[in-house]
């Protein structure tokens, strides 16, 4: 009567231990899907960062803002007869 008990604890053990193992290779596999759509998020990110610094320096080059400045808005750069230089 006593091996009995004890076998059917110990057979219980070992199916909720089998159980345990499932769920936690079955919420591993799942956690790696979820990491690699996470890689592919942060690649595009990474993809649209450099694409938004390139525009960036497009936008903010010198010479772009020196023509914008001359052609929409008629400013020009003063001689150095017009520069005032105050103390």
């Amino acid at each position: 009567m006593k091996s009995l008990v004890v076998a059917i604890i110990v057979g219980l053990c070992t199916f909720a231990s089998a159980v345990e193992l499932v769920l936690c290779r079955h919420q591993s596999r799942r956690l790696f899907v979820e990491l690699q759509s996470l890689h592919e998020v942060k690649q595009g990110l990474d993809q649209e960062w450099g694409q938004l610094l390139l525009e960036q320096a497009t936008w903010g080059a010198e010479l772009r803002v020196e023509q914008i400045s001359n052609d929409k808005l008629s400013m020009v750069v003063p001689s150095p007869a017009q520069v005032v230089e105050l103390q």
